[in-house]
């Protein structure tokens, strides 16, 4: 069991890190115990935990860079976890504050945190150890599960960040997760991103989010979810990214899901499925023939 926060190894060797004051209760009233960091975002770190009472095993995500605009978008990460359900969504087991001591600092600081699903790995875990594409037996399931998971999230909001390491892997089932660069699709929710600030996976932008870079002033919508994750659908099932003008010479994957997956990566979002429940029906269809 450990009483301390930090972001890796670097930053706890450097003595910054935070010391737990209280014990971690949930909102709900379960209590926790911490074990051992699993990886950190940019403004967050997770560690292993387990419920104190039942024993179970779960992920801990704590904001460890509180400014008011992190602490926003986390709440509403937290918010939206809380909210959605469905196979291949992360499981929400609670939130809560916990009361800390920087190393390095005089006062009390105060962080949230929520409990989620341990997951095993990540989906970029596993492209790397096969070094290679999936078999068909192995995605197609999943793919449909993460689709019907975008569907579910677009009803409220449009995810931004899909990229292989934000979709985990607990046991059978792949989980489409961190919610932190969400924009909401209800029009009183704050918009929290900054002018002119780039938003999403460098290495998995849609078109309108390298426009936006640009300054062409494009909207990134829930057709750019869908580019997202096709994208990572074709670099699963041929080991390949979709970088630049593709065609069907370059799929080597089933033939029954090149045409939605080629018409999902269009330049332009409006040829594309308009959003998650689009390409959920659609993807059925294809893997049904």
């Amino acid at each position: 069991m450990t009483s301390l926060l930090y972001f890796d190894s670097d930053t706890l060797r450097r003595g910054d890190f935070f010391r737990l004051k209280n014990e971690i209760r949930t909102e709900e009233g379960h209590p926790y115990e911490l074990e051992d960091w699993i990886g950190r975002g940019g403004n967050a770190a997770v560690f292993r935990a387990r419920q104190r009472i039942t024993g179970e095993e779960c992920a801990i995500k704590f904001l460890m860079n509180t400014g008011m605009r992190n602490t926003k978008r986390f709440l509403r990460e937290v918010k939206l976890l809380k909210a959605m359900r469905g196979d291949h969504i992360t499981i929400y087991h609670g939130t809560g504050w916990v009361t800390v001591r920087h190393n390095r600092r005089p006062k009390d600081n105060r962080l949230p945190f929520v409990v989620m699903e341990l997951a095993d790995c990540n989906l970029q875990d596993v492209m790397h150890k096969e070094e290679g594409p999936l078999s068909y037996e192995r995605y197609a399931g999943q793919f449909r599960g993460l689709a019907e998971a975008l569907a579910v999230l677009h009803s409220q909001a449009v995810h931004r960040d899909i990229k292989p390491e934000n979709i985990l892997v607990a046991g059978e089932r792949w989980l489409l997760s961190d919610y932190g660069l969400c924009t909401f699709v209800n029009p009183d929710e704050e918009d929290l991103t900054l002018e002119g600030q780039n938003v999403g996976p460098k290495f998995w932008l849609s078109p309108e989010a390298h426009n936006r870079r640009l300054g062409c002033g494009d909207e990134i919508n829930a057709a750019s979810d869908v580019f997202q994750l096709a994208a990572i659908f074709w670099y699963v099932a041929t080991g390949r990214q979709p970088i630049g003008i593709v065609t069907e010479d370059d799929w080597t994957g089933p033939k029954k899901l090149f045409r939605l997956l080629h018409r999902s990566l269009f330049h332009d979002c409006t040829r594309r499925p308009q959003n998650g429940g689009e390409f959920f029906t659609d993807l059925v269809d294809a893997l049904s023939q």
